[in-house]
Formats: structure tokens, C-alpha cells, sequence
């Protein structure tokens, strides 16, 4: 006889059903196992432990979350300020635009060279003009206003009702909240509210699990927005440049340029001289 894989045992007692009066042999799951991670086995009796019930602060459960996110939020801080400038490590500013997710925000996008003074679009606010390092060289800032949904590696997501507005760190002057008022809100753990298969791939599938789904990639360790946009593919969207706005069909993306279809043909961009590209007519 074949001893049990869980508690080792030729006759298996891992097995038992919460009523006492049926029991499963032969190593066969139960009729009516309990919710235990997925698993159709029944975990062993965990020893027992002593358990320490004295508060560990004199602050109330409400003023020590605040004060642990306020020294998290510090040590983040000081982890960025003491790490060694890399214009290409953009992790942690991807963390902290990840907090700010649902929040309604003013995104300033630096533009240069000067453009014509007409040439506003709809949904941009009124261009201002900044000196670029005291020379004589001057440019804009747009300002686009909207619900930050995401941030990857190198960018952030605005979402506005109907379209999608992404733009890169490179020309991101600043974003600011425009409901400061109404911040002060419970932080949720990300997967809170995640089904029970969708933990347990996590826990015992991670990297499979995380690579086929590029929102858990972005999440877990930043994607680029050549990567983001592949989802978009097909869509009609619209190019901020110098020049002024192109609209089109999505029709490629890769590491360095976006390709766009529209009734004068194909046109090819580089990412690094686009201000912004808004997807549209999204439903």
C-alpha cells in the first residue's frame, strides 16, 4: 500500500471530511473539501502558539495606519534622493504615479520648439510660456486635465470619457491633483478583491501567470509605452507634435517609433517627438 504524499501515512488521515462520519481513503480528495486555497486537501492541524494581545503603540489603530503610510511615503523620499541619478531607472516615479490611480489630475507637457500661437486643440487649456534654462530658446506647456488610470516605465494614462491620453516622461513637466480636498481616503491593497484562482497563480504560477497579462507585468515591474499601446492596435487616435495634430488609424508600435494610417497614407513618428497621443471614439 502506497503511503500518502501529505501526511505520509498508509492509511491516509489528511482525507477527512468536516462530518465526522465519512472518511475518504485510498489518497481520493474529499466529497466537500473546505475553500483551502484551491487545494482539495486538508491542511494539517497547525500546533498551537502564544499569542500576545498588548497593543503595540499608544496610538489608535486609525492614527498608526496614518502615521506607518507617512513613514513609508518619507522613506520613499529619501530611497529616491539617495539613490544615484538614473535618468533610465524610472521605477520609483512609476510607484508614486501608481498612487495617485483614479485621482483627477493636471498633467503640464513641455513643448519645443515654439509652435504657431492658433495652434490649441480641443481639450487643452490655454498654452503658457517658459524659458528653457535662460537661453534664448522658448517653449509651451500644455496642460491636459483628466483621470490618471496608470503609469508604465515611461509614461502615464489620462482617461477622459470617450478617449485615452498617454504621454511620456520626457515631457512631462509636472503633474498635479485637482481634488486635493478629497484625498484623504483609504489606500486598497492591490488584489483585494482578487478571485481565489487568480491568488493562487500568483503564489504558485507567478511568472507564467504574470507574463501573459501585460497590466500584472506593468504592475509588478513596469512596461514601456511602445508595449502599452499594442493593446490599441486598430484604433483611431491622435499625435501631438510640433507640427500640430495628426489623427489616423494605430496600425504599428515599436521600441522607438509609431506607425499611423489615415487618407494620405502611412506616416511613421518617433516616440521621443511626440508631446502626447490620445486614443479615441473609445466605447
Amino acid at each position: 500500500m502506497r503511503r500518502c504524499k501529505t501526511c505520509h501515512n498508509r492509511k491516509c488521515t489528511c482525507h477527512k471530511l468536516n462530518d465526522a462520519s465519512h472518511h475518504i481513503s485510498n489518497n481520493q480528495p474529499p466529497i466537500k473539501p473546505v475553500d483551502l486555497f484551491g487545494s482539495p486537501f486538508n491542511c494539517k492541524k497547525q500546533k498551537k502558539t502564544p499569542r500576545f494581545t498588548s497593543p503595540n503603540s499608544p496610538l489608535s489603530a486609525d492614527e498608526l495606519n496614518e502615521l506607518q503610510a507617512c513613514i513609508e511615503e518619507v522613506n520613499d523620499l529619501l530611497r529616491s534622493l539617495g539613490s544615484e541619478s538614473n535618468p533610465n531607472n524610472t521605477r520609483q516615479l512609476q510607484l508614486h504615479f501608481l498612487n495617485l490611480r483614479g485621482e483627477i489630475v493636471k498633467a503640464q507637457i513641455l513643448t519645443t520648439p515654439v509652435e504657431d500661437e492658433d495652434d490649441t486643440d480641443e481639450g487643452e487649456e490655454e498654452q503658457e510660456r517658459i524659458d528653457m534654462d535662460g537661453s534664448d530658446c522658448h517653449g509651451k506647456i500644455l496642460n491636459k486635465i483628466g483621470k490618471l488610470a496608470t503609469a508604465g516605465r515611461d509614461f502615464i494614462q489620462m482617461n477622459e470619457v470617450g478617449s485615452a491620453t498617454f504621454i511620456l516622461y520626457e515631457h512631462l513637466l509636472s503633474v498635479t491633483r485637482e481634488n486635493k480636498c478629497e484625498y484623504d481616503k483609504a489606500i486598497v491593497p492591490e488584489f483585494h478583491d482578487a478571485s481565489q484562482e487568480t491568488r493562487r497563480e500568483l503564489a504558485f504560477n507567478f511568472g507564467e501567470f504574470v507574463t501573459k497579462d501585460t497590466e500584472l507585468l506593468n504592475l509588478f515591474f513596469g512596461i514601456l509605452l511602445y508595449l502599452h499601446l499594442k493593446k490599441y492596435l486598430g484604433k483611431d487616435v491622435k499625435v501631438k507634435v510640433a507640427e500640430g495634430c495628426i489623427f489616423g488609424t494605430l496600425i504599428a508600435t515599436n521600441a522607438n517609433k509609431i506607425n499611423l494610417v489615415n487618407n494620405t497614407g502611412e506616416i511613421e513618428f518617433s516616440l521621443k517627438n511626440i508631446y502626447y497621443i490620445e486614443v479615441i471614439n473609445i466605447k
